[in-house]
């Protein structure tokens, strides 16, 4: 095993979890982060999710579920919905400044957990 790239996660570990702790951030759940995490590769890669696609991306997950968490994902304003301009009935989930701050606060983490 390589115990200094071991070093930098658990340290990168420890720093997300401070940046959870951090009052400008609302308290997630696992399902929440796991969702933003979801997000963050799709947005990254120019990829639009409409929450109808988001409540049935994952097996292990049921739609409903994803759709509760998607309202206090929305409520805690780390996730907005744009309405499509074809057709109202589609809404896409969009990053929030908020999201923005919370990434950035998140790849700090990794670049400083990197200079172990």
């Amino acid at each position: 095993m390589n115990t200094k790239l071991a070093q930098v996660y658990i340290k990168f570990l420890h720093l997300t979890k401070a940046v959870n702790d951090l009052p400008q951030f609302p308290s997630l759940d696992p399902m929440e982060e796991r969702l933003l995490h979801y997000f963050a590769t799709a947005w990254h890669s120019g990829k639009k999710l409409t929450v109808l696609e988001t409540m049935h991306a994952s097996s292990d997950i049921s739609p409903s579920t994803v759709h509760r968490r998607l309202k206090t994902l929305r409520k805690k304003g780390l996730i907005g919905l744009d309405v499509d301009q074809i057709d109202n009935r589609i809404k896409y989930i969009v990053h929030t400044d908020l999201t923005d701050s919370y990434f950035a606060y998140l790849g700090q983490c990794l670049s400083n957990a990197s200079d172990v």
